[in-house]
């Protein structure tokens, strides 16, 4: 076909070029840590990727490259990271709708803790917090150029039972500053730096040197999410429930696209190697966005001053910021989305946000030496607001993979296949073959 089906390109950190035929890969992934690793020493954690491709659009260049300073549960961190892989990475998104592996990293400089207590004794204990701050340096092509990404989240654990632990959280990102593209008779504009930084960072209103949309409502472009959890850890097994509620203003906080999010369920088995180790099942929906008017005025005659709606959020788009939620052209969350490439070969945003699809992923061991691993996925999509497709669009992926890794040795393959059917991207087949060779 003329694109490289879905679960062949799809959560591999961009690696892959979405439309050559035949590609080469080589891919060197180097990472250092403590021989001894402890909570109660500074620590340093460092890693790089590095990627040659050989094709049509052939690449070399750094995926990846970090370092990381620990200490007592805390960290500081400087560059381009992938996200730690969640469920065994059989998830369509990770389990994040807005950060999935997905895209390529950009570098960040941030600040955060894992599975941090204020006590290890007493009722509180029970308590657990996971945290990070961070700024992003886009270095990516875009219609908006010299943009900056704000970032944190905070998720409260508080352990029910010695096996059940209940996650809260809230996910906060914002695109600021930089100078935005002309808009019909609206020309570009530069718009305000550091010196709204707190305005941005805290979801306030524009100052005066912000455009009158950011002036009327809050600076920047600023969306989230919810994160809610609930997890049992046995001793033969574990499961996580998982919903994801994401916003894009007031509205989406306030629960009134409450239909959308995603909800997913993932179950491990913990014994050696058995025939079915894992499996994740996940359904998302984008198709509400808190209902199709926004600021509509029914009877403009006898009522003019009278408005309806909140809605047509129009998830991962933006007025202003018109590449949307992208990294390289590629959407960084759900995969799903897929960017509209403009002639200069950078993402225009989305043009398809509504839509719903359900996953399922499973992998296990056929030997002890020989692994496997599938993803199923299927998804209707319907367009924008306003921008309604006639009829629904239907789109079904699915791939399978064996893998052979004999016991301590270095050396491990794979060969995977990959199929599509259905109107979001080309119909097609691929295979995959990979071969992996490990120093310690």
């Amino acid at each position: 076909g003329d694109q490289v089906p879905f679960w062949l390109q799809m959560n591999q950190l961009g690696v892959f070029n979405d439309s050559d035929q035949f590609q080469q890969l080589f891919l060197l992934n180097w990472y250092g840590v403590p021989q001894k690793p402890s909570d109660d020493k500074l620590q340093f954690y460092y890693g790089a990727n590095v990627l040659g491709r050989i094709s049509e659009h052939s690449v070399f260049r750094f995926n990846e490259y970090w370092a990381r300073l620990t200490y007592k549960k805390w960290y500081f961190h400087v560059g381009a990271k992938a996200e730690p892989v969640f469920a065994d990475g059989l998830s369509l998104t990770n389990g994040n709708l807005f950060l999935s592996n997905n895209a390529r990293p950009n570098p960040r400089i941030g600040v955060g803790t894992d599975n941090f207590k204020f006590t290890q004794n007493g009722w509180f204990s029970r308590f657990s917090f996971d945290a990070e701050y961070n700024e992003y340096l886009l270095q990516d092509k875009r219609v908006d150029d010299g943009v900056h990404l704000h970032h944190k989240r905070l998720d409260v654990h508080y352990t029910i039972a010695p096996k059940w632990v209940f996650s809260a959280g809230i996910d906060h990102w914002v695109f600021w500053g930089g100078t935005v593209p002309s808009r019909g008779n609206h020309p570009s504009f530069k718009m305000p730096g550091l010196k709204d930084y707190f305005r941005y960072i805290l979801g306030r209103t524009g100052s005066s040197s912000a455009p009158e949309t950011d002036q009327l409502n809050v600076e920047g472009n600023q969306l989230g999410q919810y994160l809610f959890s609930l997890q049992y850890n046995g001793m033969k097994s574990k499961l996580k429930m998982y919903y994801g509620h994401l916003w894009e203003d007031r509205s989406g906080i306030q629960f009134e696209n409450a239909p959308d999010g995603l909800w997913g369920i993932y179950w491990k088995r913990l014994q050696p190697k058995p025939f079915l180790k894992s499996m994740v099942v996940e359904y998302v929906n984008t198709r509400d966005q808190s209902g199709m008017y926004h600021k509509y005025t029914p009877d403009p005659v006898n009522r003019p001053n009278y408005q309806i709606g909140e809605g047509r959020d129009n998830y991962f788009n933006h007025g202003l910021y018109k590449s949307g939620f992208v990294s390289y052209n590629r959407m960084m969350g759900l995969p799903l989305f897929i960017p509209q490439i403009n002639d200069q070969g950078f993402s225009d945003g989305f043009l398809n946000t509504r839509l719903w699809g359900i996953h399922e992923g499973m992998n296990g061991w056929l030997t002890k030496q020989i692994d496997w691993k599938t993803k199923v996925t299927y998804s209707k999509h319907y367009g924008l607001y306003g921008q309604e497709y006639p009829t629904p669009k239907q789109f079904f992926s699915a791939s399978g993979q064996i893998g052979y890794r004999k016991a301590e040795s270095p050396f491990a393959m794979a060969m995977k296949l990959a199929w599509d059917h259905g109107a979001i991207l080309d119909s097609g087949f691929g295979a995959e073959l990979i071969l992996t060779y490990q120093i310690q």
